[in-house]
């Protein structure tokens, strides 16, 4: 009998060792592929390599557009221009009192993207 108990105690506590694996390390490793993934996608879309520039720098296309329609009421914040792919792109901060936009366009002038933070109650 004190065999058999033996045997048991030995079998589960074989089990519990080679269950017993050390998962932080796979986390560390999933954290770090996760948070690389998430800085790839930021980099994508985020003007970090770029250079600050006067507004009167931007093409003339992007400053008409800028001081015609619906921009015409904001002011240039900033102003950058970026090389991605061989093509220059620009993103520019517009404000307007509480309201700021982020609008980026390629060098044709086209609009890309455009973000609009803390819009006034009007």
């Amino acid at each position: 009998m004190k065999t058999i108990v033996f045997a048991c105690f030995m079998i589960f506590g074989a089990a519990a060792v080679l269950n017993a694996q050390d998962t932080t390390s796979m986390t560390r490793d999933k954290y770090r592929q996760d948070a690389a993934k998430d800085q790839d996608h930021k980099s994508q879309d985020n003007y970090t390599d770029k250079d600050v520039i006067a507004a009167s720098e931007l093409p003339a296309n992007i400053r008409q557009q800028l001081q015609s329609g619906d921009y015409s009421a904001y002011t240039v914040s900033k102003a950058y221009r970026k090389t991605k792919d061989g093509q220059t792109l620009y993103a520019v901060e517009l404000s307007r009192g509480n309201e700021k936009k982020k609008v980026k366009f390629d060098a044709q002038g086209n609009i890309l993207k455009e973000k609009t933070k803390g819009k006034d109650n009007q």
